[in-house]
């Protein structure tokens, strides 16, 4: 047939032949036509190469190609093969591998009687470099230096291998031509060098020429491989030696190991059987570390014939397993929180560590590779890093128990790989740092403590603490450390932005006791009633953060001032025909002598008003006084409060008008709804009771959860500060109100109590605020949305009067993003309400 698929079968003969390691290889292709390619379109013949491949394949291995065809060649002229390229193939890149082209018509015993010869003529010196390093080496060059009776034939000079793994052997084969007739000296030899950008080694030698009237015996490693790493105890050295015609004479077997001949068959550990010679130390014999060269020094054949050259090879012992030790946290240590970085040293001291093989073990449990985020080595300093600070939260008392297990890179074809287990525990505590909650009067000094319990555990002999607070509220005038747990330490300390940022060190750690240190704290003498800081810890860094800690944010509250005082207010009435009449003063207050009935020394009676005045009194009901019924001044008793005043209008409506920045400390309220410290008018009906109350309430705190985006929320309590959210971390916008009478949003520094707002928050996070606590509270709503607020404890809302409120309650969701239908009013939280008319809306449980 033709072509034919000659390149498939010389491939075919580089595949199937188990060629002997450093044997000249030898290819002998018989044919009478020419051949197709991968890129032909024969019908009949198909090929998976093309020329150019097998020819860097034959050149590459050395292979000596001799090709046997007809002269000419057939071919199919349909032009599906190329037949210039196949006569070129198999005559002159025959002759270029050292091989060569005969006609089919010389007879194969005249062919092959020629073929002998050439097979001397050409050599190939072959280099086998072995990495040991234990990494990878991204290019390994060899670079040939020869003398004048070498010539090469193929291989690039330098050469390089590319991409050599730990424990990979790289070959460096050149085809190569000894002049014949040359004389053996410096002329004949050569240098081969093998070199990185680090490393290099030389491998000198001269050419070998040989008896030509005595065919030498022939020897070849078998086992192990030059250069490997073995932990075989012990280790066999196998060598095959051949001869093809006489046979081997035992007797002249003799081997060199690390200087040391040996000789066949007086050596107890040699033996020879089917051309195989095995040599088999003792155990013992090397020890971990151990270079082991031997030499096959001389094997002559029954005709004394001897060995063509000596057959040398080298291994290292490998016995250790890798090596651990200085693990972090150290074993049965109890650790301040959880270790920023769990580290151990590992390496292997000769083989070098299978970074493959590392796996690290928590509680027997989990298992973590190098291929794992959470698990690294570094190789510079030969310490394995395990960040567990994303993956666990440990509890205080938790012990967790960690297992390294690793390899090195000895091959499980040598007793491989050596293996070693290192584990060791640990215990997680935490250092609890707290501040308590307290109320103080305006003008008061505090020395207000940062609580712990039994730090001395830790041995903390430095710490960083960050603190907020509201400078409006309170002053720092030192830290104290003065008879806590950490007496004797130096101390300082400086304020940025509301952050009292603390520094402390001593060469001894911190002592018992209950108390870390002190802060000592003055209460601003203009600080409001019901207002509040929060005392909130927020960064630590203690032991240059060694310990972990986990605190509590503490308050203080401000009482309220209980002074003396009045309050004028105004009426105007209206009577639709004259206009508005003469105002009418009334005034209420307190007095530390004044009561709920007739104080002569303190009240005023009302007198007859004048015609065209507004007419307007505060009642009074005085068994000891029943001629006294209207008041122009009552004034009730300082202490005893809440108390209420109850002014009457008569005959017509009006506006009533007061001041409000000058009510005393404390809340006022008209009607339950209007808060007087915020409103400055109200429109009163015709004979309308008014009512007045004023409380001092003592100050509590609530929570409000944010969540990152948009929230719809309202104030758990009544607070006195603008600057409340000044410590709610991440607040970005807000808060705005909505004006249920103008339909349009608006930007709140203190939101109203009972109303709701939005913000916009960064992070999420629940927040405590400081204020009044409130159960109830009537606000007024307007025709339309509304947006309202929520009381200090779960509540439901009413109307006056009844029925105004239309369809369902909305809040949001701020997980969502979406509105939902509320099934209750909580603390906290805003809700949409759609009212009919004009009322007022109570919020109560």
């Amino acid at each position: 047939d033709i072509p034919e698929t000659s390149l498939d079968g010389i491939m075919a003969a580089m595949d199937s032949m188990e060629w002997r390691e450093g044997a000249l290889k030898v290819i002998i292709l018989l044919t009478d036509a020419c051949f197709c390619d991968i890129t032909s379109y024969c019908s009949d013949c198909i090929s998976d190469y093309s020329g150019a491949e097998v020819e860097t394949v034959l050149l590459d291995n050395a292979v000596m190609l001799f090709c046997v065809t007809t002269d000419p060649i057939s071919c199919d002229y349909s032009g599906c093969a190329d037949e210039v390229y196949s006569e070129w193939f198999y005559n002159d890149f025959a002759d270029s591998t050292g091989g060569g082209w005969f006609n089919f018509t010389e007879g194969f015993t005249s062919i092959y009687a020629d073929i002998i010869p050439m097979l001397g003529e050409f050599q190939v010196l072959q280099i086998y470099a072995y990495n040991s390093s234990g990494m990878h080496i991204d290019s390994l060059f060899g670079y040939i230096e020869y003398g004048s009776c070498i010539e090469i034939l193929h291989g690039d000079n330098p050469m390089v291998r590319t991409d050599v793994g730990p424990g990979e052997i790289a070959p460096f084969i050149w085809r190569i031509d000894y002049a014949e007739g040359c004389s053996i000296g410096v002329n004949g030899c050569f240098n081969v060098t093998i070199y990185t950008d680090s490393f290099e080694a030389d491998a000198p030698g001269c050419m070998y020429i040989p008896n030509c009237w005595c065919t030498p015996t022939v020897a070849y490693n078998i086992h192990p491989d030059p250069g490997v790493w073995t932990a075989c105890e012990p280790q066999p050295i196998i060598i095959g030696i051949h001869d093809d015609d006489c046979g081997i004479n035992t007797a002249s077997i003799r081997m060199d190991i690390n200087g040391d001949t040996l000789e066949y068959p007086s050596e107890p550990e040699m033996a020879f059987l089917n051309h195989t010679l095995t040599y088999v130390p003792d155990a013992g014999d090397f020890a971990s570390g151990d270079e082991v060269h031997y030499t096959l020094v001389e094997a002559e054949d029954a005709g004394a014939c001897t060995l063509a050259a000596p057959v040398s090879g080298w291994f290292i012992v490998d016995l250790d397993p890798p090596l651990f030790n200085d693990e972090y946290p150290e074993n049965g240590t109890v650790v301040g929180g959880i270790p920023d970085d769990i580290t151990v040293h590992l390496w292997d001291e000769i083989a070098g560590l299978d970074e493959s093989s590392v796996m690290l073990i928590v509680d027997g449990v989990d298992t973590f590779m190098l291929t794992d985020p959470e698990l690294t080595y570094e190789p510079t300093d030969s310490t394995l890093h395990f960040d567990a600070s994303g993956t666990y939260s440990w509890e205080q008392g938790d012990t967790i128990d960690i297992c390294i297990s690793a390899g090195d890179v000895v091959s499980t074809d040598y007793c491989g790989p050596n293996t070693d287990d290192y584990c060791w525990w640990f215990t997680v505590d935490f250092l609890h740092l707290w501040f308590p909650d307290t109320t103080l009067y305006p003008g008061d000094d505090v020395m207000f403590p940062l609580l712990t319990e039994d730090a001395s555990r830790f041995m903390i002999q430095t710490y960083e603490l960050w603190i907020g607070f509201n400078p409006a509220v309170v002053t720092v005038n030192d830290v104290v450390v003065t008879g806590t747990a950490s007496h004797g330490f130096t101390v300082s300390h400086d304020i940025t932005d509301n952050i009292l940022h603390i520094e402390a060190s001593n060469t001894s750690p911190v002592g018992d006791g209950d108390v870390f240190f002190y802060i000592d704290f003055h209460v601003n003498d203009d600080a409001p009633g019901a207002s509040f800081t929060p005392v909130m810890m927020t960064d630590a860094i203690i032991d240059s953060g060694g310990v972990g800690y986990y605190a509590e944010d503490g308050m203080i509250f401000v009482l309220w001032q209980q002074t003396q005082w009045t309050h004028d207010l105004i009426f105007t009435g209206y009577n639709g025909v004259g206009g508005y009449l003469e105002s009418e003063v009334v005034s209420i207050g307190c007095a530390d002598g004044g009561s709920d009935l007739f104080d002569p020394a303190l009240d005023l009676i009302m007198l007859p008003p004048i015609p065209n005045a507004t007419e307007v009194y505060l009642p009074m009901d005085d068994p000891g006084h029943p001629a006294v019924t209207k008041l122009k001044r009552d004034l009730h008793n300082t202490y005893d409060l809440p108390t209420e005043w109850h002014p009457i209008t008569v005959e017509e409506a009006g506006s009533l008008y007061w001041n409000p920045l000058h009510w005393p400390d404390g809340v006022v309220m008209l009607n339950y709804m209007i808060d007087m410290e915020r409103d400055s008018i109200y429109h009163y009906s015709a004979n309308e009771t008014l009512t007045i109350t004023y409380e001092q309430p003592v100050p509590d705190a609530g929570q409000m959860e944010l969540c990152a985006g948009w929230n719809l929320s309202s104030l758990p309590t009544a607070i006195t500060v603008p600057e409340w959210t000044n410590f709610i971390e991440g607040i970005f916008a807000g808060p705005y109100e909505f004006s249920g009478l103008t339909q349009s949003y608006f930007l709140s520094d203190i939101p109203r109590y009972g109303f709701a707002f939005w913000v916009y928050s960064t992070e999420a996070g629940v927040h405590d605020i400081g204020g009044i606590a409130m159960d109830e509270i009537t606000i007024p709503i307007y025709a339309g949305w509304n947006l309202v607020g929520s009381v200090s404890d779960t509540a439901m809302f009413t109307t006056n009067p009844p029925g105004l409120l239309i369809g369902d309650i909305y809040t949001w969701d701020c997980e969502s993003g979406m509105y939902e239908i509320a099934t209750s009013v909580i603390p906290g939280s805003g809700y949409w309400i759609l009212s009919s008319a004009n009322g007022a809306l109570t919020i109560s449980p």
